[in-house]
């Protein structure tokens, strides 16, 4: 996610004595330059092009299977994040605000496109300003959570396979993220039975997400990662806690 931001803030430095339309240039060209420092197992590349005046549309290539969960949530949270980047920089809302569209669209493994969404200054909702963590600077939980409502605004979801639906994802006080999922049936039986929780632990953490989360973890002062299973009134059956450490 870091790496994102960091293409979109290097994009938008633009000097403000030309035109909108040497701006517009200026951010597809930068955004293309700076598209080989991203370093993540979800996303193949990236470009962006000026395909008309007054429109910048950005492509990004994905590892993601198309029919997957994870690829309808994914591709429903990225767009809103590019936007939150984009306009998080005053260039960035300058371009916004003389009517600069862009046009994201997100592909999956066999560049089909799993959705695709403009960003207008009509539909972009900010709330925050994401500079200081463009900047590399640690951010605290309220900017933490911040760039998670992005995601969680596309919840609830539910993986069909076993029925457990993402409720929320968090950061608390202590920057942990804390996932909340719930739980019914079979598979609430599963992951209370003797062994589930080591089972399920060695499972997350051979997931290429969750190292990439942890390989960032001190740039973002993220501390553990918390998965939290509940039942359908809320009463919590399990909690799992990864930690850096437990990649090694």
């Amino acid at each position: 996610m870091k790496n994102i931001f960091f293409i979109l803030m290097a994009s938008v430095f633009l000097l403000s004595c030309k035109s909108k339309n040497d701006k517009i240039k200026d951010f597809v060209a930068m955004y293309n330059r700076s598209s080989t420092m991203i370093n993540s197992p979800m996303v193949r590349s990236t470009s962006a092009v000026s395909s008309k005046e007054d429109v910048v549309d950005i492509y990004v290539k994905t590892t993601l299977a198309k029919d997957e969960t994870e690829s309808q949530f994914m591709g429903a949270s990225i767009p809103d994040l590019l936007g939150k980047a984009i306009s998080s920089e005053e260039p960035g809302k300058e371009l916004l605000s003389k009517g600069v569209k862009f046009n994201i669209r997100i592909y999956d493994i066999n560049d089909r496109i799993i959705t695709g969404k403009t960003i207008d200054k009509n539909n972009l909702k900010v709330s925050g300003d994401l500079k200081s963590i463009a900047e590399g600077n640690r951010p605290t939980s309220a900017e933490l959570n911040e760039l998670l409502e992005t995601f969680n605004k596309n919840l609830p979801v539910t993986d069909p396979s076993t029925g457990t639906k993402t409720l929320s994802i968090k950061a608390d006080t202590e920057n942990n993220i804390v996932y909340t999922n719930e739980v019914t049936g079979e598979t609430k039986e599963l992951i209370t039975g003797e062994g589930a929780e080591k089972v399920m632990k060695d499972e997350m953490l051979r997931s290429p997400q969750v190292r990439s989360v942890f390989s960032r973890a001190d740039v973002l002062g993220i501390r553990h990662l918390k998965y939290v299973y509940q039942d359908s009134k809320g009463h919590v059956i399990k909690e799992i806690i990864l930690t850096k450490e437990d990649l090694q």
